[in-house]
């Protein structure tokens, strides 16, 4: 016979009294009974706290009109929820004749007294006038020429800072061309401010309500444990004569980007130090270029805005680019020893009388911390900052590879929401990158405003006595030969230059068997292959490429003999000229001095391209082009609330 079914109360037993706390409970609370919370309500905010208390345990009855309690039999009005208050973001002046002055064209001159901020939203120029004023970690004084601050709704806003009575600064209008970004992809869209009044870029923002876009705005603050470690980096780049290498360890969204970017900005303001060198080793989030890229990057002005406002380029004057290695993928998980064999290779080009920051990827447990101990100790690391939170096991093993070095830890950040996911910034990024020009006159970046389908490609031979492109190489997952004409149409790829010096050695068979065995046996520097002449083939549409061996995926080129020059996008392929349609954001001067140079074309797992393939139809309007066939996408009917849509029709094994 079965048992008859207890009820909640037999089977769980009666109800905790909620003042009795279990023994791990107490443990806990009597381990943390010292802890001071990182964030406390302000008085005037503990009101709606109440409110929304009181409203939560009012139990549902049904009824659309009122509530009713369990206690109270008699009904009771609705709690209404009021709208929550603004949050004071900048505290702006507001006594005192002539503070803040308008212009008649569009500028503001603001007075600013010791530890007053201003915050603004949108693009303008920064200039001092009187005093010293801070921005993003950078110092700014009258000397200084005016800096262009890029400060969309989508990011923490920078805080101008008065550090003395009496500072005057200069809000200034730009003509600035990355807002012609938005007309080519949504991602753009509603994220630079602009007042009704047309004569100015930016707006002030006092309170997080001041956005009409609904983005959660959110001022860049620094805390006072942070200055403190910035203010010690400094002093150890000033006062010692050694090496000065800096890492930052931490998890993803820590703040190791913001941290870097501070403290770039802050040594270069030194008087004594006009120049820092950024190696960038994150292929996820990069500081400067596109995904799946590792660079080494001369810093010369402050960073003033997300890293899609400031790409490096081998022209631009303030964020020269000097070398750079490709992985063709966002994380090094398939080929970790080829990544460390990178960074290896980029730290020799960095000039030991400069200090060098390392922006470090966001892996910190397993393969990642084990990546992480090796690159501490092949790059000679002497400053570690370490971001919490952090395995304490990370953090010993790190101690334990880089004793010499100084250790510095940073308390957890507030975690801040974001508006635009990881892979809708790396978009973001990589279409800026494509965009991205320099300007001859002057060193202000430019952005162009022409779709891709648009612009005018540049062809390259890959078969032939004059052939530019000498290989094409997979790294991860190679496609069959068959498919990889498909596979590269329309695809992200990277151009990697071969060394002229070291050609002939390169693309000897000796040469490829005797670094095969050396990274069999260990000993070599980089676990890397290089081709020979031997090992390429060629597709029935003639294009070359380079077979995996049985054992398993190919092995990537050697970066001592290689580099990367840039990112390209394969628009077409001639099969019948033998010619590729590359689109790059190399200027024709870069792309002529190639035409004599031994090119690789490298795919792997780079993000597709989606936002190449819909940028004129976003420019002329969703309707333009509906009814046209179109490459790599295909169009969905209407169904349901949801209009017709462009989804990305994926070739075989597309990376």
């Amino acid at each position: 016979m079965m048992a008859p079914k207890r009820n909640a109360q037999e089977a769980f037993g009666k109800p905790v009294d909620q003042t009795q706390l279990s023994a791990f409970a107490a443990a806990r609370l009597a381990k943390h009974s010292n802890h001071v919370p990182a964030y406390e309500v302000p008085l005037e905010d503990r009101e709606l706290l109440l409110d929304a208390t009181l409203l939560a345990r009012v139990p549902y009855d049904g009824s659309h009109e009122g509530t009713t309690s369990d206690v109270e039999s008699e009904p009771v009005d609705a709690v209404a929820v009021p709208k929550p208050k603004p949050i004071t973001i900048a505290r702006l002046p507001t006594s005192g004749k002539g503070v803040v002055k308008e212009g008649p064209d569009g500028r503001l001159t603001v007075t600013l007294r010791n530890n007053e901020t201003a915050t603004y939203v949108g693009e303008y120029d920064l200039r001092v006038l009187d005093g010293i004023a801070s921005i993003y970690g950078a110092v700014l004084v009258p000397t200084s020429s005016p800096r262009r601050v890029y400060a969309p709704s989508t990011h923490a806003l920078p805080v101008i800072i008065g550090r003395r009575d009496g500072t005057v600064v200069e809000v200034l209008h730009v003509e600035s061309t990355i807002r012609v970004l938005d007309k080519l992809s949504p991602l753009f869209r509603n994220i630079w401010r602009r007042e009704d009044d047309s004569k100015r870029t930016f707006q002030t923002s006092e309170h997080t309500a001041d956005d009409e876009s609904q983005h959660s705005l959110l001022s860049l603050e620094v805390d006072q444990r942070t200055e403190t470690v910035l203010s010690r980096l400094a002093m150890e780049v000033e006062s010692t004569a050694r090496l000065t290498r800096i890492l930052a360890v931490g998890a993803k969204s820590s703040g190791k980007s913001t941290f870097n970017r501070i403290l770039c900005n802050a040594l270069i303001s030194k008087p004594s130090l006009r120049k820092v060198l950024y190696l960038d080793l994150d292929p996820g989030q990069p500081e400067f270029g596109p995904a799946g890229q590792l660079s080494l990057v001369e810093v010369t002005a402050p960073m003033l805005g997300p890293p899609f406002t400031h790409p490096a380029s081998a022209r631009s004057p303030e964020y020269r680019l000097l070398r750079a290695h490709t992985i063709a993928a966002t994380s090094f998980k398939d080929d970790p020893k080829h990544y460390v064999a990178c960074a290896t290779e980029l730290v020799q080009h960095a000039d030991r009388q400069y200090p060098l920051a390392v922006n470090s990827c966001g892996w910190v447990n397993g393969l990642g911390a084990s990546v992480l101990q090796d690159l501490t100790q092949a790059l000679n690391i002497t400053q570690v900052v370490l971001l919490e939170p952090l395995d304490a096991a990370l953090t010993a093993t790190l101690q334990t590879a880089c004793s010499d070095a100084t250790f510095h830890r940073l308390p957890r950040q507030p975690v801040r929401p974001t508006a635009r996911t990881p892979a809708e910034s790396r978009s973001m990024q990589t279409m800026a990158y494509f965009h991205h020009r320099v300007a001859k006159a002057t060193s202000e970046p430019r952005w162009s405003s022409k779709a891709i389908s648009s612009r005018r490609p540049w062809l390259v031979s890959y078969d032939g006595p004059h052939a530019v492109i000498q290989a094409v190489m997979s790294y991860g997952t190679s496609p069959h030969p068959d498919f990889l004409a498909e596979t590269l149409d329309g695809s992200l790829v990277a151009l990697v230059r071969l060394d002229t010096e070291y050609q002939r050695e390169v693309f000897s068979p000796s040469h490829h068997t005797a670094t095969l065995d050396s990274s069999t046996d260990g000993n070599s520097e980089s676990a890397s292959a290089t081709p020979s002449s031997s090992l390429i083939k060629r597709t029935k549409d003639g294009l070359p490429y380079i077979p995996p061996p049985p054992s398993g995926a190919t092995a990537p080129l050697d970066p001592r003999f290689s580099d990367c020059v840039s990112l390209a996008l394969v628009r077409a392929i001639d099969t019948q000229n033998k010619l590729l349609h590359l689109v790059t954001p190399l200027s024709e001067s870069q792309v002529a001095a190639l035409m004599d140079q031994p090119l690789v074309i490298v795919r792997g797992s780079f993000d597709t391209p989606e936002w190449a393939y819909l940028e004129d139809l976003h420019l002329n309007g969703r309707e333009a082009g509906m009814e046209a066939e179109r490459p790599w996408v295909s169009r969905t009917e209407a169904a349901g609330i949801e209009g017709a849509v462009w989804r990305l029709r994926h070739p075989p094994l597309a990376g």
